[in-house]
C-alpha cells in the first residue's frame, strides 16, 4: 500500500516505522526539515518538508494516489484539514487523531464534514481505559473479544501465587481447559508458551476465559480485590476531566491534585462534588498531605513522564492499592515492572494499536478479516480474532497437519458460541471465530498466515 503519515512525532515515527518494516511505499511529512532529513535517511523512507495542510505539499508526496493518509500531528485542525486536503486530492483512506473532548461522539459528524474515514480520539480512548481498569475488581488490565463474551486479561504473577512452579498445560487442564494461557512476559522477554512453560514469580501472563470463568480463576489465586471508592488524580488534562466527570457519576470519591491555578480555578467550577487542590510542584510532602496513603487508588496523569514515574513510585511506597500510571514513552514501562507497578496507560499504545488495526484491515486481500486487535507484552506481541467466512484450504483439517509458525498459538476456537478446546485432532471450520496470540515480528494479517 502507499501511505503517507503526516506528524513526525513520537506517533508519526513509530507507525512510519512498522509499516515501512511491513513492506509498505511510506512517505512521511513534516515542517522540520532535519527531523524529516534524519529519519528519512535512518530507516529509507521518502520524506516531504512542509506543513500537511498544504495542497501542493500532498501532491508532491503524491497524496492523489496514496491508499492511506494517517494524520497524527500534535494539534487537532492540522490533522483534520490535513486529511481532508487528502480526500480532496483523491486519497482513498484517511485517518486523524483528534485530542479535544469536543469531538466526544462526533466521529460521524467529522466523518460526514472531512470525509474522515477513521477518527482517532486518543484522549478520550485512554480515559476509558482508565475508567475499565478501576471498574475491575482485580489487578488486572483486560481487553475483550467475540463481542465481548472473551476477556483477555493481563495478570501478574506474586510471589505468594498458588500457580507458581505449575506448566501452563497443567493449569489449563485444572480449569477443565475453560482459560487459556496465550503469552508470558519474563524479564522483557516474550514467551509462547508451550506444554513444558512453568508460570514463575513476577511473569506477567495473559489470560484468554469468559468472564465468568476468568472471575473464579481470580477469585482462587486470590487476585480479586475490594471495589475503589475514593481516588487522588494527580494532574489532569483532557483525560483526566473525563475521568473526573465518570467517577464522580460512578459515586466514587474523588481529589484532584492540579499544578496549574488556572485548570484548578475550572475544574472547581465544572466538578463541585470533587476536591480540586492547587499544587505548586510536586513533592512528597505535598502528596502525604493531601493523604495519599487513605486512597485506594492513585492515578498520576501529569503531562511529563518523569513526574508520573515519581509519583506512582511514591505511591507504591505508601502502598496505595491500586496504582495507574499514563506513560507517553514506552521505555519507561519496563521501569514499573520492576517495582511492581504494572498498571500503565499509554495514549500512544492507544493509537498505534487502533492504526495497525485499520492498517490490516483495509490491506486483506480475502473476505476473511481481523474483527480485532490489541497489542500486548509492550507492543511485542498481537492477540488479534479472525472471522472465518468461507471454506479456506485450511478448514476441515486436523491442525496438527497444517504446521503452525514458531511464536504462533492458536489461543481459541468459538464455533456456534461455544469454546472449542484446542486439541491436536480438532479442525478449523467455516463460521468458527478464532483468536490467535502471535509475536509482531510474524505480521499475521489472515488467518492464512499462522500455518509454515
Amino acid at each position: 500500500m502507499k501511505i503517507v503519515v503526516i506528524g513526525l512525532g513520537q506517533i508519526g515515527q513509530e507507525i512510519s516505522r512498522e509499516l515501512a518494516q511491513k513492506n509498505h511505499e511510506v512517505t512521511v511529512i513534516d515542517i522540520d526539515k532535519e527531523l524529516v532529513e534524519n529519519f528519512t535517511n535512518k530507516y529509507d523512507l521518502n520524506g516531504i518538508v512542509g506543513s500537511g495542510t498544504s495542497k501542493k505539499i500532498q501532491e508532491k508526496a503524491n497524496c492523489d494516489i496514496a491508499d492511506l493518509v494517517i494524520s497524527v500531528t500534535s494539534t487537532d485542525e492540522t490533522n483534520l484539514m490535513s486529511c481532508l486536503t487528502a480526500k480532496y486530492l483523491g486519497a482513498r483512506y484517511t485517518i486523524a487523531k483528534v485530542q479535544s473532548l469536543e469531538f466526544e461522539n462526533n466521529d460521524e459528524f467529522l466523518r460526514q464534514k472531512f470525509n474522515i474515514d477513521f477518527v482517532i480520539n486518543s484522549e478520550l480512548s485512554t480515559a476509558s481505559e482508565i475508567i475499565r481498569l478501576l471498574s475491575n475488581q482485580s489487578s488486572i488490565k483486560t481487553e475483550h473479544f467475540i463481542e465481548s463474551k472473551i476477556n483477555l486479561a493481563e495478570i501478574t504473577i506474586r510471589e505468594d501465587s498458588m500457580i507458581i512452579g505449575e506448566t501452563t498445560s497443567n493449569i489449563e487442564k485444572h480449569y477443565k481447559n475453560k482459560i487459556k494461557i496465550g503469552c508470558i512476559t519474563r524479564d522483557n522477554k516474550v514467551i509462547i508458551p508451550n506444554i513444558e512453560t512453568k508460570i514463575q514469580n513476577g511473569d506477567i501472563i495473559y489470560i484468554l476465559a469468559n468472564t465468568l470463568d476468568l472471575h473464579q480463576f481470580l477469585k482462587k489465586n486470590k487476585l480479586i480485590e475490594k471495589p475503589v471508592k475514593s481516588v487522588l488524580i494527580v494532574g489532569s488534562g483532557n483525560i483526566g476531566e473525563k475521568v473526573i466527570e465518570v467517577l464522580l457519576k460512578m459515586g466514587i470519591k474523588v481529589k484532584v491534585l492540579e499544578f496549574d491555578l488556572k485548570k484548578c480555578q475550572e475544574l472547581s467550577e465544572k466538578y463541585e462534588e470533587a476536591e480540586v487542590v492547587f499544587g505548586e510542584q510536586i513533592n512528597s510532602d505535598l502528596l502525604i498531605e493531601e493523604g495519599i496513603k487513605k486512597y485506594d487508588c492513585c492515578i498520576s496523569l501529569t503531562k511529563n513522564d518523569e513526574s508520573n514515574l515519581v509519583v506512582s513510585m511514591f505511591a507504591w511506597s505508601c502502598k496505595t492499592r491500586k496504582i495507574i500510571t499514563k506513560i507517553t514513552s514506552m521505555a519507561y514501562t519496563s521501569m514499573l515492572h520492576n517495582v511492581k507497578i504494572d498498571t500503565t496507560v499509554s495514549p500512544y499504545s492507544v493509537i498505534l494499536s487502533m492504526i495497525i488495526k485499520y492498517v490490516r484491515s483495509i490491506n486483506n486481500s480475502v473476505n476473511e478479516s481481523i474483527r480485532e486487535l490489541y497489542r500486548i507484552a509492550n507492543n511485542q506481541v498481537e492477540a488479534i480474532e479472525f472471522y472465518i467466512d468461507n471454506d479456506y484450504d485450511f478448514c476441515n483439517k486436523n491442525i496438527s497437519s497444517l504446521k503452525i509458525k514458531q511464536g504462533v498459538l492458536l489461543a481459541l476456537i468459538i464455533r456456534r458460541n461455544k469454546v472449542i478446546a484446542i486439541s491436536d485432532d480438532i479442525e478449523l471450520k467455516k463460521n468458527d471465530k478464532v483468536i490467535i496470540i502471535s509475536k509482531v515480528k510474524n505480521e499475521i494479517s489472515r488467518l492464512e498466515d499462522i500455518w509454515q
